[in-house]
């Protein structure tokens, strides 16, 4: 019971055994097909062989036919058998039957040669044959009287005696015109020897080692003419089982199976041969496939002794491959061991070495990641506390960590910081910045360490610190590598950096202090833009600048552009005041920026006071976009989009009040038309404003003059007038506002083409006529 449920878990074991049986099943499925395929060979082999037996017998037939032919014509029309024919005297007919003897002697297919005189009434015959010559007259005298049209040159049967045994005889008729008895009764009858077509058939069937084979002829009822010393099968009757279906076939020469009391036969046929007869091969189909059945035996008895082979040798073999797998599965726990239904051994031990292999990675990475964090806790500190560190300690530093930093060679410090930090930080919960200076850290060791010693700490304060050291001019000619790590970046991670290089130093002691240097050298990124390499001289003059005051022709120069509306002359003063910040140190670069956001919101805060329409800027806000940059250039950019937001604020204020006072001066003229002495004086009286800037205004809004615009609507009222009012030219000239006449004429016909009067009547002619 062990033994069965241990070998139902060994899958492995099981799946061995199986790979041999289905090499079992494969040749048991092979030998299947070669047995079919050697079947439907043999045959048709066998097919080959009968049609070939068959049309050979056809043919002998046909060619002892043709020679029986020839003899009889040639017979027939010989001197001696033509004295026969006409003597009408018995007794010297008797001499010319020595004719009849010769011919029947020189044929091997002859039985005999019989003449029939017409005029003497009698038959004469050759005298070397087997048979009674009285019976055979008398048949051959029944045959001739029972046929009135006679077959001539054809073979036909013959049976002298109705004991069932077959023909005794072919007869071979020939006689003068196309019918008997046409021109004369004689006949000429040759008899062939069935036993010669019988003893043909028999030599054939021996070549073709047949022997067993029942082979006949029949004629076309079926009736047996010939037939092999095997008789037919009892029960087929060939007219009634044979004959149908050789009678329904298209093909002339083919064959079938025929069964027969349980019994199959292979029945090959020529159907149609001469005189319409019917060939015919009737073979056991158990002896046609006996060599077939007795390959399937030997395949058979083949297969299986492979089988026990196989699976002998299958046990065995498994068995000793199977050996190292069990020793294997032995070192497999015990709940691995029991595992899922369906893993098999290999499996469980592939699945059980993967988990310790694991277990060994997490180990190793494990081990790898705390000495990493030591290596950049000692390399942190090193860059914040170098001048504590003795020579000692920072030689077993190297050692224990592999830190890649040559004490005895120049040192530089390149400081790394991502440009648009804020963008990343706005995600809560990224990790995006660290693993951006890891990729930074990692290909930068790899680019600059072809050409120096090279160490790099993220500081975890929005930067990264490469350590360099080697040979003086190639760290400082640094700059081309710094450029292929930028656009490196830039290529993968579509993000750029700004990097801050520190002098050249030799004292590794010198590197907390090179690096507050650098840190304070690289806010000057709002100098250079994002994406610089700032070096230690560009800064110099920076340095070294001790200005804070900004000049106050360049506060007025910004001040007065805003009020005034002088959007070039501010946006000069914004770029000057930049330009002016750039030669700053970074702390009183700042200052100045603080100071001009405070003009900035000064002036604005004035220009509202004194504005009707003030401008919507919230100060807070913009000092609060100055403080989110990191650049002067995007700082300046700011400054002037909140400046043109401004100036586009007080055009459109001041656009729609032109537009209100446009609209205004319109309604009082078509109020106060009517009034001779309304003009642009009286109109910005009513109005309480300077009559040249109330009549720039409305030009500049609609095109034409205020004087314009009051003749235009008196004149569309007197054309209304016109139109609709019975009053005379005069009477509407007044009551429009006009005092000339002559006046009021010409600006009416200027306008509309025509006087007032022809207006009038043109008017009344086409009202009439509609």
């Amino acid at each position: 019971m062990n033994l069965v449920h241990s070998f139902r878990s060994r899958k492995y074991l099981q799946r061995i055994l199986l790979s041999f049986m289905l090499v079992v099943a494969v040749l048991a499925i092979a030998s299947l097909f070669m047995n079919a395929f050697a079947r439907d060979k043999v045959l048709s082999l066998q097919n080959d062989a009968d049609r070939k037996l068959l049309t050979q017998i056809n043919y002998n037939i046909e060619n002892m036919n043709g020679i029986v032919k020839d003899l009889a014509v040639s017979l027939y029309n010989d001197e001696e058998l033509i004295a026969l024919k006409s003597g009408s005297d018995y007794k010297q007919s008797i001499l010319k039957i020595e004719r009849l003897n010769r011919t029947v002697a020189a044929s091997p297919y002859l039985q005999a040669a019989v003449f029939y005189n017409g005029r003497q009434q009698r038959f004469y015959s050759s005298l070397n044959h087997d048979m009674e010559s009285k019976v055979l007259y008398g048949e051959l005298q029944k045959y001739m009287d029972t046929h009135a049209d006679l077959p001539k040159l054809e073979l036909l049967p013959l049976v002298l005696n109705d004991q069932g045994n077959g023909i005794d005889m072919f007869a071979f008729f020939i006689y003068d015109g196309p019918t008997r008895g046409s021109v004369n009764d004689n006949v000429l009858v040759l008899t062939v020897k069935p036993g010669w077509m019988l003893d043909n058939v028999k030599a054939l069937n021996r070549v073709a080692q047949r022997e067993n084979d029942v082979l006949f002829v029949t004629d076309s009822e079926g009736k047996v003419l010939i037939s092999s010393d095997r008789a037919l099968p009892e029960g087929i009757d060939v007219s009634r089982d044979l004959l149908p279906q050789i009678g329904s076939s298209s093909s002339a020469l083919d064959s079938f199976i025929y069964k027969n009391r349980g019994t199959k036969y292979k029945v090959t046929y020529l159907n149609k041969a001469l005189n319409n007869w019917q060939i015919i091969s009737l073979q056991d189909y158990n002896d046609v496939l006996g060599s077939v059945r007795q390959m399937k035996w030997t395949d058979m008895a083949v297969t299986l002794f492979v089988a026990i082979l196989a699976v002998t040798l299958s046990v065995f073999f498994s068995l000793r491959l199977y050996k190292p797998v069990g020793q294997l599965l032995t070192l497999v726990p015990n709940e691995r061991e029991a595992g899922p239904q369906g893993r098999d051994e290999l499996s469980l031990i592939a699945a059980n070495v993967s988990e310790m292999i694991g277990k060994l990675k997490g180990l190793e990475q494990e081990k790898a990641v705390q000495w990493n964090i030591a290596k950049t806790y000692h390399l942190r500190s090193l860059i914040g506390l170098s001048d504590g560190v003795g020579e000692h300690e920072f030689r077993q530093l190297r050692e224990q960590y592999d830190i890649d930093i040559d004490a005895d060679s120049p040192l530089r410090l390149a400081l790394v910081e991502i440009d648009g930090l804020d963008r990343l930080s706005a995600v809560p919960g990224t990790k995006a910045e660290s693993l951006l200076y890891f990729a930074i850290a990692n290909i930068g060791q790899e680019l600059l360490g072809s050409d120096t010693n090279c160490e790099a700490a993220d500081m975890k304060s929005g930067h990264l610190v490469f350590i360099l050291s080697g040979q003086a001019g190639r760290l400082g000619s640094l700059e081309s590598r710094f450029r292929e790590l930028q656009q490196t970046i830039l290529k993968y991670y579509r993000m750029t950096f700004t990097i801050t290089l520190s002098d050249i130093f030799e004292d590794y002691r010198e590197i907390t202090r090179q690096y507050n240097l650098t840190a304070r050298h690289s806010n000057y990124r709002m100098i250079f833009g994002k994406g610089a390499i700032i070096e230690p001289q560009l800064l110099i003059r920076n340095e070294n600048n001790e200005t804070f005051r900004i000049p106050q022709e360049l506060e007025r120069s910004l001040s007065e552009g805003l009020k005034s509306g002088d959007l070039e002359e501010t946006e000069l003063a914004i770029r000057s005041w930049k330009e002016l910040i750039c030669g700053f140190s970074f702390e009183n670069m700042y200052s100045a920026l603080l100071h001009l956001a405070v003009t900035l919101s000064n002036t604005l805060g004035e220009m509202n006071h004194h504005n009707l329409n003030p401008v919507t800027v919230n100060v807070q806000a913009i000092n609060r976009r100055i403080l989110e940059k990191e650049t002067l250039d995007e700082i300046e950019t700011v400054l002037l989009e909140v400046v043109r937001e401004v100036f586009e604020q007080r055009q459109t204020g001041r656009e729609e009040k032109n537009r209100l006072l446009a609209d205004t001066v319109k309604e009082i003229i078509e109020k106060h038309f009517s009034d001779p002495d309304l003009n642009v004086q009286r109109v910005a009286d009513m109005l309480k404003m300077s009559p040249v800037y109330l009549g720039q205004v409305f030009k500049a809004q609609e095109g034409g003059s205020v004087v314009d615009q009051i003749n235009a609507t008196r004149l569309a009222h007197a054309r209304s007038y016109l139109e609709h009012h019975q009053l005379t030219v005069q009477e509407i000239m007044e009551k429009v506002g006009f005092g000339n006449e002559s006046y009021f004429y010409r600006l009416f016909k200027r306008r509309y083409g025509t006087t007032p009067k022809e207006y009038r009547l043109k008017t009344a002619i086409e009202q009439s006529s509609r």
